[in-house]
């Protein structure tokens, strides 16, 4: 495990655009990686997406390993799988961060099945102790208790973090790192699955993460015949807030 350097985190992309919560976790991996003076870096998979890396340096990666290919254009659960751990297994990252999307939820597992390592999923906090154990806290029991998790014999460290409960980093234009191109060896004949096409639904309202209010409903309202009122409120609260 000494050999084990760097903080890694998953940089999620949907369409070329960041997910908030891999801008969330760089906030967070730079602040762990400067208390254990390793880099922070930052694992790029997917098609056409070269100027995501600047982005993801100015939020403070130190370095971007760079996948791309059209084979990569959406997600797919075993290739992604696949080129994640072949680059964990030859760079051996000490502490490897992915968001708990659906994305993450499933790659996130795979990926630590392959490295014979722990994983903790849908962690609200991330730090360090004085040996460089990730402590990882996740709610138990409910919510009723907050447990603090740690993999003191297994490498790299990986842990899925929710999203919007990290703190965004300030995006620094005029920040330098490193932008590595990693060579695709993979063929869409060794996958077992090919994706024909993805199809996509606008929702219908925001996502719970990055809403400013949330309207809930619950037993008071006494029947299904009363929700209505619960829907007008989150309406009139939309356009107050907007």
């Amino acid at each position: 495990m000494t050999a084990c350097r760097g903080v890694w985190v998953f940089a999620e992309q949907n369409r070329r655009k960041l997910m908030s919560v891999s801008i969330e976790m760089l906030g967070c991996g730079r602040k762990i990686a400067d208390k254990l003076n390793m880099d922070l870096t930052a694992l790029l998979p997917g098609h056409d997406v070269r100027d995501l890396a600047d982005e993801l340096v100015a939020y403070g990666a130190d370095r971007v390993y760079l996948v791309e290919s059209e084979l990569l254009t959406f997600y797919h659960s075993e290739a992604y799988a696949t080129i994640v751990a072949e680059l964990a297994k030859k760079y051996r990252p000490e502490i490897f961060l992915l968001g708990s999307t659906g994305t993450g939820r499933d790659l996130a597992p795979r990926v630590a099945a392959k490295l014979h390592t722990g994983l903790t999923a849908d962690c609200v906090s991330l730090d360090v102790d004085e040996v460089g154990q990730l402590l990882q806290v996740v709610p138990a029991f409910g919510g009723n208790v907050m447990a603090t998790v740690v993999c003191p014999k297994h490498r790299p460290q990986m842990a899925t973090v929710r999203p919007g409960v990290m703190r965004p980093p300030t995006r620094v234009v005029e920040r330098h790192g490193e932008v590595v191109k990693i060579p695709l060896n993979l063929k869409e004949e060794d996958l077992s699955i090919k994706v024909l096409d993805v199809v996509t639904e606008e929702p219908k309202a925001a996502p719970i993460e990055t809403a400013d209010i949330v309207v809930a409903g619950g037993w008071g309202v006494g029947s299904i015949d009363n929700w209505g009122l619960i829907e007008e409120l989150a309406r009139r609260s939309h356009k107050t807030a907007g």
